[in-house]
This record gives structure tokens, sequence and C-alpha cells, in this order.
């Protein structure tokens, strides 16, 4: 018995707390949103580590390199990035609810992070509106350049931290390589800031394409990836009611859980 010894029929008054303790279900076009939108993310990382490791410029939204594109495409994919951002970011705030039972400290860290990243990701993108805006009337923007590199720099950071404060739920997966992976992102990070603080001597919206930038946008595809996969495998942790029992229930099946598998250790 995961609650003690007393007998299933006759349960205890924390068992029957616990049951009647639950986590609400997220609504479902937020879920199936979330969901498609992460798959989006890592094929777009994906996309544009093929690129750089290509030897093309960086890319984020509407800025190409050391250039913003001036058209309708350029101003849709500002629109997409949000979209997808809020969406993603829904997912994530699911995963912290469900690691409160377990964690509050980490499921704190996390939602402060992720809200910290929606934040920076808007600052970002409203800043290539106005650079949009600017081309399109034949002015410069060089003066926001330094804005828009320490707004992308901030949505850099607190991505990285987001993924490190839901590492407990990930560790959940029967896979460890996913749970090591969430180490990845911030490291890398504070290489490329340190690479554009002390190395780098052109002024530019976007970080230089390094080794540590095409490691950073490779993990970052595999986590965004692993993160769509886990929604479609257990949806039911995400659109039904979950009883704070099923988070709390330390009975783990080690040696038959398949790849994806979740439980919850204790």
């Amino acid at each position: 018995m995961p609650f003690g010894n007393s007998d299933p029929r006759h349960p205890t008054s924390y068992e029957i707390r616990i049951r009647c303790y639950s986590i609400y279900s997220m609504p479902k076009f937020f879920f199936y949103a979330g969901t498609g939108f992460c798959l989006f993310l890592a094929l777009c990382a994906a996309a544009g580590l093929m690129s750089q490791a290509e030897g093309g410029p960086m890319v984020f939204a509407a800025v190409r390199g050391t250039s913003v594109s001036g058209t309708n495409a350029a101003a849709w994919a500002i629109m997409v990035a949000l979209i997808a951002g809020i969406a993603t970011a829904a997912i994530l705030i699911r995963m912290a609810a469900l690691l409160a039972a377990r964690n509050v400290f980490g499921a704190l860290f996390a939602l402060l992070s992720t809200t910290a990243s929606i934040v920076a990701l808007a600052w970002t993108l409203l800043l290539q509106a106005r650079m949009l805006m600017l081309v399109r009337h034949g002015l410069g923007y060089a003066e926001l350049a330094p804005f828009h590199f320490a707004a992308l720099m901030m949505l850099g950071c607190f991505v990285s931290l987001a993924f490190l404060a839901l590492r407990p739920y990930f560790s959940v997966q029967a896979s460890r390589v996913l749970s090591a992976l969430v180490f990845l992102p911030f490291p890398l990070y504070c290489l490329i800031l340190e690479q554009e603080l002390f190395v780098s001597t052109k002024l530019s919206p976007l970080p230089s394409v390094s080794p540590a930038s095409n490691v950073f946008f490779g993990v970052v595809a595999i986590l965004f990836f692993a993160v769509a996969m886990h929604c479609v495998r257990h949806r039911h942790m995400f659109i039904e009611t979950t009883n704070l029992r099923e988070l709390l229930d330390t009975r783990v099946d080690r040696t038959t859980r398949p790849i994806g598998g979740v439980a919850f250790d204790s």
C-alpha cells in the first residue's frame, strides 16, 4: 500500500483527503495548440541548426543575421513567434502544476522562469516590430540593435532556466538521457554570452554563429520534440483532472517501464 497498511475498503482520513485534492485539467485548445507548437519550435530549431551548419546566419523571426526584412512575411513571422511562445508556455505551466505535487520550489521556479520567458519574448518581438517599421520607412535601426540583442539573451536565459527548473518533472521519464539534457541549455547559454561579451567585436541584433550556438539549437530542438511526444503519449495528464494520489503514488515498476513512460519517483 502506498499510504499505509489500511484496508482499501476502509481508507484513512489522510487517504480521503489525498483523493479529494485534484489538479484540474487544462483547456484542450491550449493542450493541442501547445503540443503542436512544441513540435513546430523543434522543427524550427533543427532547421536553424542545419542552416548555421551550412554557413548561414542566425535567424530569429524577422531578423536574419544583421538585417531585418520589411516584407509581410516578416510581420507574420513575428505574430507566429508570439503565438507559439504563449502556446508552449501553457504546456510548461501545466508541467509545473503537476510538479508541484512533488517539488513546490521547482514548480514555482519553473512558473516564474516561464513567465519571464514570455515577457522577454514579447519585448524582443516588439523591438522587431519597431525595427520592421523603420525599415519600411527607409530609416536605420542601428540604435535598436543592442536592445534587441539584450532582449534575446534574456529570452535564452529564462528558457534555459525553465527547462532546468522542470528537471524533477523530466527525471520521471524512463529515459535518463532526457533528464540529463535539461542541464545543457544553461551552460551553453553562459558560454554564448561569454563569447559575445569578450570575443565578438561586431554590433549585431543576434549572437554570432558558433559551435556553442549550434549545440544549443540542437539541444533545444531535442527538448521541444521530447516535450511534444510526452504530451501526445500522456495527454490524459494534461486534459483530464489528475488526482493528487496518482502523482504521489511511489509504486514504480523500473523493470518494465517503456521509453517515455511516466512515474513519479520518491
